[in-house]
């Protein structure tokens, strides 16, 4: 194992002529160390950047909490390319001011096979946090703080295990996994993370202020997470494809809590926990290609009327507990309001299933969609306590009064209604 010269404690800040010197003689020897596969250690200090290539191979360690990398310049901080293995471990990485460009991270990394980065703190980027491109390995129990764009951005993932991470003070999004190709596999897990206070600094209305944003990956599993504070939703799934979200706690969005949307196939939402949202969970956009879902055994409290960009409305079913439109199963979910709607079977009705729902404190407790191609719909066995109607038909946004629980009710053709409780 090598070691830099240097009292513990001892500050090696250095203006920007001797960082870029600095960290040529520190991949010096971290290239002498990665051929015999030794590690090179830290000493507690602060030390300036600029631009820190590192070798294959490379195993750097720190003093966790005290052995501080602050770049100095133009970013990234650390980076490498066409790697085979690349570890790091109790570094604490330090933006400082420093430029990142565009879509870069302070830690930026591609092609690199295995990748480990564990126990250490990354703040104050001005782009992402992390940003890795076509790279496998494990990113875990790292603190990652105030990063002007995404806090974790993997484009093109192999495999990647984010486990026990604690991300906040995002300006854009918390984890990003993209595909280059909706479908891709990626095959990510996102477990026991900590996201929190997410912020829209780029706008739009729904790209940005997310804990978790999946785009078009496939195979990616956010497993027990706690998700609190996002200007939009926990978890974003945009084309993503078997995106399992799954025993997450989740408090405090601006917009609905989590989605699968724009030709998301085959999601699935299991046993997580929602309050305080805009609305709860929505598989939408059937017509962009949405399909197959399984919306089960999750807990939805507390909705609130919020507006976090002017489309926001009652025509997005906001305060609804679950929507769904396409080949969807929607069981056991616990739903309590304030609300609207509790389960909404949604406007490109097909092959839906509402069963052994307890939903209570809305306004409708569930809510077809009813018109020309509209396909079957089941209501079988839930339990509704609504202000004003258990099940009601719906075209568009106008709401047909009869509450279909009731004796003699009317009965609509692809609709089966059996043993739903009231009152």
């Amino acid at each position: 194992m090598l070691r830099l010269c240097g009292a513990a404690g001892a500050s090696l800040l250095l203006p920007a002529p001797r960082a870029r010197a600095r960290a040529v003689d520190l991949v010096t020897r971290l290239r002498a160390a990665a051929a015999t596969g030794a590690a090179v250690s830290l000493p507690a200090g602060e030390i300036s950047l600029m631009g820190l290539d590192l070798p294959d191979g490379t195993i750097l360690r720190g003093v966790p909490g005290r052995t501080i990398l602050k770049l100095s310049g133009v970013g990234p901080l650390l980076s490498a390319k066409m790697a085979r293995r690349i570890t790091l471990e109790g570094l604490t990485l330090d933006g400082a001011g420093g430029v990142v460009g565009k879509d870069k991270g302070l830690l930026d990394f591609s092609d690199v096979a295995s990748l480990s980065i564990r126990g250490c703190a990354i703040r104050n980027s001005a782009g992402h946090g992390v940003s890795l491109t076509r790279c496998g390995g494990v990113v875990a129990q790292n603190e990652i703080a105030r990063a002007g764009d995404a806090g974790f951005h993997a484009l093109d993932g192999i495999g990647l295990d984010i486990d026990g991470n604690h991300l906040r003070d995002c300006a854009d999004n918390g984890v990003v996994l993209r595909a280059s190709a909706a479908g891709r596999y990626e095959g990510a897990r996102v477990r026991n993370n900590i996201v929190e206070n997410v912020r829209n600094r780029s706008g739009g209305n729904g790209p940005y202020g997310n804990g978790v944003l999946i785009w078009g990956a496939s195979g990616v599993s956010v497993e027990r997470n706690r998700v609190s504070g996002c200007a939009y939703s926990a978890v974003r799934n945009n084309a993503g494809h078997s995106v399992s979200v799954i025993g997450n706690l989740c408090r405090d969005f601006g917009e609905k809590a989590m989605y699968a949307e724009y030709g998301a196939k085959n999601a699935v939402f299991r046993d997580n926990r929602i309050e305080n949202a805009g609305a709860g969970i929505a598989v939408a956009n059937a017509d962009h290609g949405t399909d197959g879902a399984l919306v089960a055994g999750n807990t939805i409290i507390g909705m609130k009327p919020n507006r976090p960009d002017p489309e926001f409305g009652p025509d997005m079913l906001w305060l609804t507990g679950v929507l769904v439109e396409k080949n969807a199963v929607v069981v056991g979910n616990h739903i309590v309001g304030p609300g609207w709607i509790g389960v909404a079977l949604g406007g490109w009705r097909e092959n839906l299933r509402a069963e052994a729902n307890d939903v209570a404190n809305v306004d409708y407790g569930i809510v077809f969609a009813t018109g020309e191609g509209a396909g079957a719909a089941t209501i079988v066995g839930n339990h509704i306590r609504a202000n004003k109607a258990a099940v009601i038909a719906s075209a568009g946004m106008t709401f047909f009064p009869d509450d279909l629980t009731r004796p003699n009710a009317k009965s609509w053709p692809g609709v089966t209604l059996r043993g739903n409780e009231t009152g």
